[in-house]
């Protein structure tokens, strides 16, 4: 009973939609037709009138003088181009002034308050229904709904001697859109009748392929809004709802996946926050070592035998510093302080950072590039790279540099001797706490994709097992801007 109910209710909204719908379309065709046949109308009559006033008329007959002479002229010339539609004409000269009218009166008149004659007088066809209210208009009373036309005179030489003002009837336009109406709402009625059987038959056509699966597919978001992820699609119906149904059941696969994902930044959130204050009580201890090594150095570094456990210190020191750098510099972000600075001069400090020493060889960029940039922010960067190409190469290697300037930024190029890095390896490199050495935190090389995207640029990797290993970072042109002296 309720699913008979809501048929008929539904078919009644649908023949009543459709109902004004056509009601509507008769009002926009009869608009439709209205405008575009007195368009026509205003188009023809136009040229035709502006070609014969060229013809038959001079420049002196639109003058505001001589009126009773210029009577005849425009009587016999309004003789010949004269229609069945035309009812009234009037002839204005440049300075708004009617030379010539079917109603005497008006004659040598001067109205200024019509914008259509004033976009006449600029050399634009101009066409309106009739408005009475105006006070040359008035004599129009008599007749039914007219159309004014405007149509510019012009001499050889292109210029705007005159405007003649002719009044059409629109009996015939009107008469021609009161039957185009009444075929639209006969038309009209029949395809309401058409309509609601065709509908009958669609509703339940839908109520099986689309109405049903999408409640069923409703029901699936609402698992998936109480938490159930584990959705499995049993859309029917059309193939896009089954289409819509998979989707559901993808998007609950991504929205799980993406649950253990936010599960994982949150640990990784609070390790780092664990990381940053361990590294920060870290930091002080390290340095009162570092300092007491110097100290102990100067006062025993000359016996034989304790050389090298200072040197194995001193590198244990470095090591956990730079491990503590590496941790502080992913956990903590500060704002750029972007200045000019020369490009070998960043890789020069971060070699000396990185403590490349011999047997390693570095292949410095031959010219210098001076650009805009967190200089201390870079050295870090570049300083990952290198300790990272020093350990991939066991201290043993070539390390070759290269700078160029491109039409789109700069390019540094960064490539060791290493024995490369497996593919299924070179995917995870920048991931965070990701790594394939016993030592390191696994975040230098995080760190390191933070920073050229804090700049601005991209930084990738190519490898090639048994060939090296190579870092590309591209930073974008920024304008360097002088500092303009101050003078007092």
């Amino acid at each position: 009973m309720k699913i008979k109910t809501g048929i008929v209710l539904w078919l009644t909204l649908v023949i009543v939609i459709v109902s004004i719908a056509g009601i509507s379309m008769s009002q926009i065709v009869s608009d439709y037709f209205k405008s575009t046949i007195l368009q026509r109308d205003v188009d023809v009559n136009a040229k035709f009138i502006a070609l014969q006033a060229r013809q038959h008329l001079t420049p002196d007959d639109f003058t505001p003088k001589d009126f009773t002479a210029k009577d005849k002229t425009f009587q016999k010339f309004f003789g010949e181009i004269n229609t069945d539609e035309i009812v009234l004409f009037k002839v204005w000269s440049t300075d708004k002034t009617i030379v010539y009218s079917d109603n005497k009166d008006e004659v040598g008149k001067t109205f200024s308050d019509n914008d259509e004659l004033n976009d006449a007088l600029g050399g634009e066809v101009k066409s309106e229904i009739s408005d009475l209210s105006k006070s040359e208009n008035v004599d129009e009373k008599n007749y039914k709904q007219l159309i004014e036309i405007y149509v510019p005179i012009k001499s050889n030489s292109g210029n705007v001697i005159g405007v003649i003002e002719t009044y059409a009837s629109m009996d015939h336009v009107n008469a021609y859109i009161a039957n185009a109406n009444l075929s639209i709402f006969l038309n009209v009625m029949i395809g309401i009748g058409f309509v609601g059987l065709v509908i009958v038959l669609a509703f339940r056509t839908f109520r099986k392929n689309l109405i049903n699966p999408i409640v069923g597919i409703h029901n699936q978001t609402k698992k998936i809004q109480e938490g159930d992820l584990d959705i499995k699609s049993e859309s029917s119906g059309y193939d896009e709802v089954k289409k819509l149904g998979n989707e559901v059941e993808v998007m609950a696969t991504k929205l799980k996946e993406q649950q253990i994902r936010i599960t994982k930044a949150e640990r990784l959130s609070a390790i780092g926050e664990l990381a940053a204050r361990l590294a920060h009580d870290l930091r002080n201890p390290l340095s009162v070592i570092k300092n007491s090594l110097l100290l102990i150095r100067n006062k025993y570094g000359s016996i034989p035998n304790s050389i090298a456990h200072f040197d194995r210190i001193d590198r244990s020191v470095s090591r956990m510093s730079h491990q503590l750098e590496n941790v502080m510099d992913f956990v903590t972000t500060r704002e750029l302080q972007m200045d000019k600075r020369s490009l070998n001069e960043i890789i020069q400090n971060s070699i000396e950072k990185a403590i490349l020493l011999e047997p390693i060889k570095v292949n410095l960029p031959e010219r210098d590039i001076t650009l805009v940039c967190d200089s201390s922010k870079l050295e870090i960067a570049f300083d990952n790279i290198l300790v990272n190409a020093k350990q991939a190469m066991n201290g043993i290697g070539t390390i070759d540099i290269r700078t160029s300037q491109e039409a789109n930024g700069v390019k540094i190029e960064f490539q060791d001797s290493g024995p490369g890095i497996p593919q299924n390896v070179l995917a995870n490199i920048f991931e965070p706490l990701f790594t394939t050495k016993q030592e390191g935190t696994g975040l230098g090389l995080t760190s390191c994709k933070n920073i050229v995207e804090q700049h601005g640029g991209k930084i990738s990797v190519i490898s090639e097992l048994g060939k090296g290993t190579t870092f590309v970072i591209t930073l974008p042109n920024i304008p360097v801007q002088e500092k303009v002296p101050v003078t007092v």
